[in-house]
């Protein structure tokens, strides 16, 4: 491998992600666009004119078969992404993933044998925000035992339906198509506190319900409302609200963290943390400015590239993730609570 990582954008379906990592790599000394592909030529062109990728093609595959580059990152929808990736892999290459992996689990089955077969690393899409400042200073409260021990945790999101492409009408695209997509607004951002609680956490789901909805999208293939509760493994609570049914402009999340010697409290309206600690001599509300809660994730992909061990996730992750989801559907369907897979590690 040369000095500077070499990356192939495959895929411009989810366009929220892979433009800014596009962006992120050209921007980067040390990390080089090689080139981005798209069955859209013209989504390829324009995308590559604003980061100065060298080659565009619409054959996804081209920049796999490319043995100069050392990174696929695959932002194609869900439902081509397990052959993506695994001819990815197959070809010795470094995987930046679309969330969730795949639709099932047993795609999600594929990916993993494959990319534990080729040794190569695996960054889910959703656990890049863990480089975020904001979830790194949350994991270093929970895990330095600031907030105690932790018993409950709630996240809300409102927001309205995707855009297909930059600019267009907020139609849902290819996320509120249930043959590409495994759910619809509840997934679409659920997955990232998923990812976050397992992490902050250090513990799987054991068990999960909810309901899903179509509260304002009457006439959509995927719900637009979806409320889970979660238990973990250690016996920690947490809900998780994410919607499409806000009306437009209506943006807004909202995350509690709840120990028995701390409370956190963060709100994008305010950009704040709030903090409460007990026992500690002044247990009043602190008011904080909030760190960054986004990231594209570049430099936490950089470096797990150049020493694997340093990965802030794993395929497995991805996996376990998935399993959440498909276990959270089920329970919605059935009205029932559900036990999530866990895939042997």
């Amino acid at each position: 491998m040369s000095s500077a990582v070499r990356f192939g954008v495959v895929g411009l379906d989810h366009w929220y992600s892979a433009i800014p990592l596009a962006e992120a790599i050209a921007a980067k000394d040390d990390a080089e666009l090689v080139g981005i592909a798209d069955r859209d030529i013209d989504r390829a062109k324009e995308v590559a004119a604003k980061t100065g990728s060298p080659a565009v093609t619409d054959d996804l595959h081209a920049l796999i078969a490319d043995d100069s580059i050392d990174v696929i990152a695959s932002f194609v929808s869900v439902d081509q992404n397990p052959d993506i990736v695994v001819a990815a892999a197959q070809a010795g290459k470094h995987i930046v993933s679309v969330k969730p992996l795949a639709r099932t689990l047993p795609e999600a089955d594929r990916i993993v044998d494959a990319v534990n077969a080729a040794g190569v690393v695996f960054m889910p899409g959703e656990s890049r925000s863990r480089e975020a400042a904001q979830n790194q200073l949350l994991k270093e409260w929970v895990s330095g035992g600031r907030l105690g021990r932790i018993t409950s945790a709630q996240f809300s999101l409102s927001g309205s339906l995707p855009m297909g492409w930059p600019g267009g009408d907020p139609d849902g695209g290819w996320w509120a198509d249930p043959d590409r997509a495994p759910g619809g607004g509840w997934i679409d951002h659920s997955l990232y506190q998923i990812d976050r609680m397992r992490w902050l956490l250090g513990e799987e789901v054991d068990e999960v319900s909810g309901r899903v909805a179509n509260l304002l999208h009457t006439d959509l293939g995927v719900e637009d409302y979806g409320h889970a509760i979660l238990r973990f493994g250690n016996g920690v609570m947490a809900s998780i609200e994410d919607t499409w049914s806000a009306p437009a402009g209506g943006w807004r999340i909202s995350t509690s963290i709840v120990g028995t010697q701390g409370i956190v409290y963060l709100d994008t309206t305010t950009g704040m943390i709030g903090l409460r600690e007990f026992g500690t001599g002044d247990d009043s509300w602190q008011q904080l400015p909030s760190p960054p809660d986004h990231t594209v994730g570049i430099d936490a992909i950089l470096a797990a590239v150049r020493d694997p061990s340093s990965a802030l996730s794993t395929v497995e992750d991805a996996w376990e993730n998935l399993s959440v989801c498909v276990s959270f559907y089920e329970a919605a369907r059935t009205g029932t609570v559900q036990k999530p897979k866990h895939r042997d590690r």
